[in-house]
């Protein structure tokens, strides 16, 4: 399987048998090698091979989320059918250690009753040092290090490449991967990865591997200049967006009050297109959330001027 760049394929071979494989770096560097793995695995359409997709992190801590607009765009420029594709991902979540643990148990079913091509872990060591129990140290970390081998053990055995995602820790030199001596050791190939991803300049680091020399490269991904140059701007992704949503969710809405309320929605998001185009670091979808959830607050605060104008007004009655 490619990575997606004939850079990073050079440099770390192709992604295949049951090997392991560690990045570690800033989280849109991560997030962008995660959607072009993924979008290749799910190549060709009509394959029925499956991908895993496993997040782990406490939200208490940080957010964790797949970045939902830019892969759909890839997977639109790459000629995949978004929900063909998408119905053969199965994400996994864990918030804490011992879910984690759960994680590792449906991974491995997964693997046992499914074709599955590849194995993403976003996250793999965040919950050894997020998770909330600061009084029994010794058992996260007897719980993560546990479910860690376990999802090994498990794509060695499915002959399924694993590759994960960790957080960098500042060095003299070169960061290093935010992993304990134990992940470490379980990586057949760690990878730094470095650059400004808004510029485009990105180069990966082969820390470690037992099959290819230790060295660095530049990188990038292929169609994604095009891509970015065809991306339309917020207000085309916004007008897309609702005949999706019109077409697969409120058509499918069981209540009519339900579907004339989201209609209300799209008024309310409509009126607000201006400030949903202006926050453009945050994703469509979240913005139309919190547009929704202000229109709401809105209307709690005219029902509440209202009825207050009423208890008023039946007080100076008594």
């Amino acid at each position: 399987m490619s990575t997606g760049s004939s850079q990073l394929d050079e440099l770390l071979g192709s992604i295949g048998g049951g090997s392991f494989y560690l990045f570690y770096g800033e989280d849109d560097l991560l997030n962008e090698v995660f959607i072009n793995l993924l979008i290749n695995a799910l190549q060709p359409e009509d394959a029925v091979h499956q991908v895993i997709y496993a997040i782990c992190g406490n939200y208490r801590v940080e957010r964790n989320v797949i970045e939902v607009e830019p892969l759909l765009q890839i997977l639109e420029h790459k000629g995949l059918s978004p929900e063909k594709a998408l119905r053969r991902v199965r994400v996994l979540t864990a918030s804490s250690a011992d879910q984690q643990s759960q994680l590792a148990c449906a991974l491995e079913k997964t693997l046992d009753e499914n074709c599955v091509s590849l194995v993403l872990v976003s996250g793999l060591y965040k919950l050894q040092i997020d998770d909330a129990r600061k009084q029994k140290r010794e058992k996260v970390m007897e719980e993560v290090q546990r479910s860690i081998s376990r999802i090994r053990q498990a794509c060695a055995f499915h002959e399924v490449p694993v590759v994960a995602s960790a957080r960098e820790v500042k060095a003299k030199l070169l960061p290093r991967a935010e992993v304990s001596s134990f992940l470490d050791h379980l990586a057949n190939m760690t990878v730094h990865l470095r650059g400004n991803w808004g510029k485009g300049f990105r180069r990966a680091f082969l820390v470690k591997s037992s099959v290819k020399p230790r060295g660095s490269v530049e990188y990038c991904f292929q169609g994604v200049n095009e891509l970015g140059r065809n991306t339309p701007p917020l207000r085309d992704s916004f007008n897309e967006a609702v005949v999706r949503l019109r077409r697969g969710f409120r058509d499918a809405l069981v209540k009519p009050s339900r579907r004339e309320a989201f209609d209300r929605l799209v008024e309310a998001w409509s009126s607000e297109i201006g400030a949903i185009t202006y926050a453009e670091s945050v994703s469509l979808f979240d913005l139309l959330l919190l547009t929704a959830a202000i229109d709401n607050r809105r209307l709690i605060e005219e029902l509440s001027e209202k009825l207050r104008r009423f208890e008023n007004k039946g007080g100076e009655t008594g």
